[in-house]
């Protein structure tokens, strides 16, 4: 199952990272070889474990690292990595990570001055600020996109209809469905807005979201098995941090919970309808 978490473009970028650390040791010879090989290793181990939060959280710091210990071997094999930096950096937002993100540069450019000549410094250096600044914008667009659409937040009277379809298909496909339902940490606007946005960010394009209220959301979560569902929740709990998981009901035991929200009729919708 597909989903932004586990997005196709995350899952390249990790497999091109290993790719490039395989052709620098493979290109570079003593310590250098050895800490791309090694390197290698760990980017395949996060590739081949590419569905746990946990480890895949991990991937960012990892490329850090390895910057810094091939930085310090003062090879030229080692320049090519500086250009991953700002990718990993950029996820760092707030003052904080601005102060990061500036600090690094300024350091990566020192080393870029102190280890070429300068035209050629010259000409990395605002390359390389081109490749951080387009990452900085990015990740501020991204964090300034308005989190709820009508496109993809659906209203509470869909909901128990919506219910009524997937435990049909469940049934039918023998999959494992739920409802799983999301609140935010304190009743605040921001909390809900910051919880809207994330899940925004982190739905599959199958699974679908419902507002209950003003700081509630319920996601049906669609799974070959109880395990797997689990483990979906286990990802949708720490994307929406600090923000909780309020509970989880199989479609099967829900019964008539969500009758309630039933202020007008609702359409029915497609089982092929797009999800956002």
């Amino acid at each position: 199952m597909q989903s932004k978490y586990k997005s196709p473009g995350l899952q390249t970028l990790l497999a091109f990272t290993l790719l490039l650390a395989l052709l620098t040791g493979w290109l570079a010879e003593d310590t250098v070889r050895m800490i791309a090989w090694l390197s290698g290793a760990i980017f395949a181990l996060f590739l081949i474990r590419f569905s746990s939060p946990r480890l895949s959280r991990w991937f960012p710091v990892a490329v850090i690292l390895l910057c810094g210990l091939l930085l310090a071997t003062r090879h030229t094999e080692a320049s090519l990595w500086l250009w991953l930096l700002p990718l990993c950096l950029s996820r760092m937002t707030g003052r904080i990570g601005m102060a990061l993100n500036v600090a690094a540069y300024v350091l990566v450019v020192a080393d870029i001055g102190w280890a070429l000549p300068l035209p050629t410094a010259i000409v990395v250096s605002v390359s390389l600020a081109i490749v951080w600044l387009l990452c900085l914008e990015r990740q501020r667009h991204s964090t300034a996109t308005p989190p709820t659409t009508p496109e993809w937040l659906l209203p509470p009277a869909q909901l128990d209809a919506d219910i009524q379809i997937e435990l049909k298909r469940s049934e039918r496909e023998i999959l494992h469905s739920e409802v799983a339902l999301y609140g935010c940490a304190r009743s605040t606007t921001a909390d809900m807005e910051q919880l809207c946005r994330c899940l925004s960010q982190q739905l599959a394009l199958y699974e679908r979201a419902y507002r209950l209220n003003d700081y509630g959301v319920a996601v049906i979560l669609i799974a070959p098995n109880a395990e797997a569902a689990s483990l979906r929740r286990q990802q949708l709990r720490y994307a929406i941090a600090p923000q909780r998981e309020i509970s989880s009901t199989p479609l099967a035991e829900i019964g008539d919970r969500f009758t309630r929200y039933h202020s007008k009729p609702s359409t029915p919708v497609s089982e092929m309808q797009s999800w956002h």
